[in-house]
């Protein structure tokens, strides 16, 4: 029948993507918002790259290129064909809290080339298991990083661990020494390795070593040969530190008989403790940046600011709400996350269009969280979003991802980082002292380049 034909030939003219892009606009969309995202680096950030992003204010155009795509072409993901890759923009916020809420089936939140990145370190890490795997490992993570509480069980001891390291820092730059992101990170990666295995590991400055060599290599996903010999001198590193864990630290939770559905069955089965941590590690190099980057906040000319600062100085305690949220705008304001990755299982419908199995769904971060259509808020810091439930009723607003495969640290990472920076700047004077000053009370940049980042205690 010709009705019957024609709306067939619609259909498959849907699936294969009818909504395309003519060539200008896929040369923007690949120049303007994919290639800063992937020389930047997905696993490890590159300097070079990260500052020349920030210097060409590249994150504001890609979200404009996006705006563009949106009024043009719809709502709907916009499909796109990457040397044979299908893949596809989301472009609506809807669409974002779909793909989040609809994981593992039928979004994966593996995907090729996470998968690819990820087997370089943490071949069995919770984020690419299978259906089989997937269920027990994410209960163990949740086991130990406790996702629905401010404060963690054992938030005491992470704290005096979370403290130690700070007020060494801060000592160590008593003598009016500026605090860059090398001294930075080192303290709080050594203070990472104590709250996952304990004191002994606060000077093992070789795993992560280990890891960052491997990161640099997953930056190029299944591209880059796997090096071995290095993944399993990091992978027993680890192994070994999770079988001596301290009390009170996250692996020993990992590992204990009080969670039956922990119990390990044999190398390369079961839960494999090894990597579940080795992404614990990996995720503490996104949390230093979200602290230093935090401390931009706190030294920035919004009252925020000055009432999170109070905080510091008055409260007591483990519960910093303010601190907290915090480190959340700075997740919200300069994504550690670049873009959210969800590969389909099967054929799935969107109003308008069908995309077929194997198709990669692109969320850029930074394009929903600094929206100004939707966000009054979009270019200033606005910590009160996290406290009155503003940012809960914005699906667009994901930087501890969202649903089923929702970042398992997503209140132990907030924390343990307010924590540490408690103790690093309570009863001092921190000052921004780089050459980009005080962050204004509005029109906060779109990028905000870490790496050149100095302040005075």
């Amino acid at each position: 029948m010709p009705g019957q034909r024609q709306q067939t030939q619609a259909t498959a003219d849907r699936a294969h993507g009818a909504r395309r892009l003519d060539a200008s606009e896929t040369v923007r969309v690949l120049t303007s918002v994919l290639l800063p995202q992937v020389a930047r680096g997905a696993i490890v950030r590159r300097p070079l790259m990260s500052g020349l992003v920030a210097t060409l204010d590249a994150d504001r155009k890609a979200a404009d290129v996006l705006r563009e795509m949106r009024e043009r072409h719809g709502d709907d993901p916009l499909p796109l064909r990457l040397a044979g890759r299908r893949a596809a923009l989301v472009l609506s916020e809807q669409d974002v809290r779909r793909l989040l809420e609809e994981t593992p089936e039928p979004f994966s939140p593996g995907g090729r080339e996470k998968t690819g990145a990820l087997a370089h370190f943490q071949p069995h890490g919770v984020l690419i298991s299978d259906h089989a795997d997937r269920p027990r490992r994410r209960a163990a993570n949740e086991a130990a990083l406790v996702p629905g509480q401010a404060i963690h069980p054992d938030g005491d001891v992470l704290a005096a661990h979370a403290d130690e390291e700070a007020l060494a820092l801060a000592l160590a730059l008593r003598g009016g020494d500026e605090l860059d992101w090398s001294r930075f990170s080192r303290s709080f990666h050594a203070m990472a390795r104590r709250v996952i295995f304990g004191s002994f590991a606060a000077d093992d400055y070789r795993m992560t070593a280990l890891l960052g060599e491997l990161r640099a290599r997953a930056n190029w996903s299944y591209l880059a040969p796997a090096r071995r010999a290095t993944a399993d001198e990091f992978l027993d590193r680890v192994r070994a530190a999770v079988e001596r864990a301290e009390p009170g630290t996250l692996a020993a939770r990992l590992t204990s008989e009080t969670y039956p559905h922990t119990e390990r069955s044999g190398d390369g089965a079961g839960i494999r403790p090894q990597d579940q941590v080795a992404h614990w590690l990996f995720a503490f190099d996104a949390a230093a940046i979200a602290a230093f980057r935090s401390l931009a906040l706190l030294t920035s000319l919004s009252p925020g600011a000055h009432a999170a600062r109070e905080e510091i100085e008055d409260r007591e305690g483990l519960d910093l709400p303010l601190l907290r949220a915090t480190v959340r705008e700075s997740v919200r304001l300069w994504p550690t996350t670049l873009m959210v990755i969800r590969e389909s299982t099967r054929r799935t419908f969107w109003r308008e269009e069908v995309f077929e199995a194997g198709t990669a769904f692109l969320i850029l971060s930074s394009y929903f969280h600094r929206d100004p259509s939707r966000l009054p808020y979009a270019d200033t810091f606005e910590p009160g979003i996290w406290l009155d439930g503003r940012a809960e009723r914005e699906p667009g607003l994901v930087p501890f991802s969202h649903g089923p495969a929702a970042c398992a640290g997503i209140d132990s990472v907030p924390l343990m980082i307010s924590l540490f920076l408690r103790a690093l700047v309570r009863g001092g004077d921190l000052t921004r002292v780089d050459a980009g000053g005080p962050l204004p009370a509005s029109g906060l940049p779109r990028s905000l380049n870490h790496f050149t980042l100095r302040f005075s205690l």
